[in-house]
């Protein structure tokens, strides 16, 4: 065996176990990308969940709970009791539930007006920050973590509701009184693993910033590495369709984990509400992936060695390149002839680049543009090669001999 062909070897070699650490991070880069933008940036996050005031669900849960809690601190019916004489105790229930008719009245009025979306806005930049900080392990605000249970303080929002309710004119919302600490905290999640998602977040948190790069990175450093470039364009796509479909199954977990936790609390009704939208990026991002993935499977049986790939580049390439071929762009395309699979891993990094860097939010739509602008760019490349002027048959048999040589190297690996 040549020296040569154990350094290809050696750099094939190399270049798939680099794919595979990278296959495996993948899913993680992704959630912790989305994680990093969504739950930790304190606007975005307001941002995403400030549509759910409007949500029906949302609104009946912090309604019925706004309520339970005002009708029960009012004690309507034991004073009504304490001052009607006898022959009028029989009224004290009907009143007490006119009380309540009229507080629930209110909370629901007051819950479909604009003022509840500043409101929600309010509560929800308060709970995530302190949910930060406790994870932070610096707990501030109304959320706490408490032994294995995540616990909200409601106090800041009843005083918040109380307070809209006075100024909306709502009767007897002024003698609402704040329940004690102790009444008035919620628990949203008890779960034994909480003390370890706290140290997880500490340690990720700073390498959540970087993963998805240090991922693209470690792809395109594959694709400089291995001499049969097109499989490995094959094994990145598959690696991608697996990703999405894995984070895929994840979400339906967690969804049903997050329903069974919160089942019986508060909480629950508005609970898929929540999730939907707090997950609208993740979802999208999958289903971006999982595009992806498609294309770039695509794209490496296009510029691969199979029989069906060549005749597709021959189709794409052939005509145009044979009318360039006596033109000035001839010499040019002799570069890019020679060149080509350095192109091709420019493209897909530039493209990549152009995703990860450039792009706000990975959608689908955005996948399938860039995955245009791909395919235009393979198509230009593949002309531009075919229109190089045609070598000597020697130099051409030369040519297929290393070619084949190469090809065969790469499949010992």
């Amino acid at each position: 065996m040549s020296e040569g062909t154990k350094t290809g070897r050696g750099r094939g070699i190399a270049a798939w176990v680099i794919f595979t650490i990278a296959a495996i991070l993948l899913p993680i880069a992704l959630t912790a990308f989305w994680a990093q933008r969504t739950l930790t940036d304190t606007e975005r996050y307001v941002a995403t969940v400030a549509p759910l005031s409007q949500d029906p669900t949302i609104q009946e849960a912090v309604g019925t709970l706004v309520t339970d809690q005002a009708v029960a601190k009012l004690d309507v019916e034991n004073k009504l009791d304490a001052i009607l004489p006898p022959a009028l105790a029989q009224l004290g229930p009907i009143l007490a539930g006119g009380v309540a008719t009229l507080v629930t009245r209110g909370v629901n009025a007051f819950l479909t007006s604009p003022d509840f979306d500043q409101l929600w806005t309010l509560i929800n930049t308060s709970i995530q920050k302190s949910t930060i900080a406790a994870l932070s392990g610096n707990p501030t605000g109304p959320v706490t973590i408490q032994g294995n249970q995540v616990v909200l303080d409601t106090g800041d929002a009843l005083n918040a509701v109380k307070q809209r309710l006075v100024d909306k004119g709502v009767p007897f919302a002024a003698d609402i009184p704040i329940p004690a600490k102790a009444d008035r905290e919620i628990v949203l999640l008890t779960s034994p693993q909480l003390q370890t998602a706290r140290t997880a977040y500490q340690i990720g948190q700073p390498v959540a910033q970087w993963l998805i790069y240090l991922v693209l990175g470690l792809f395109i450093l594959a694709l400089i590495l291995v001499r049969n470039r097109p499989r490995m364009v094959i094994g990145i796509g598959i690696a991608a369709l697996i990703s999405a479909i894995v984070l895929k199954a994840v979400l339906a977990f967690g969804e049903s984990t997050l329903t069974d936790t919160l089942s019986g609390t508060p909480l629950a009704i508005g609970q898929q509400a929540f999730y939907s939208i707090l997950t609208t990026f993740l979802i999208d991002g999958v289903r971006a992936l999982f595009i992806l993935g498609l294309v770039l499977v695509a794209v490496g049986w296009f510029i691969g060695n199979t029989a069906t790939g060549r005749k597709a580049r021959a189709l794409a390439g052939d005509s145009a390149g044979d009318a360039l071929s006596d033109s000035p762009v001839a010499a040019a395309g002799s570069w890019v002839a020679r060149h080509r699979g350095v192109l091709y891993v420019a493209l897909i990094g530039l493209l990549g680049v152009i995703l990860v860097f450039f792009t706000d939010t990975v959608s689908p739509s955005r996948v399938m543009m860039l995955a245009l602008f791909g395919l235009l760019g393979a198509i230009a490349i593949e002309v531009l090669a075919r229109s190089a002027p045609r070598t000597e048959p020697g130099a051409t048999a030369a040519t297929q001999v290393e070619e084949a040589a190469e090809d065969v190297a790469d499949a010992s690996v």
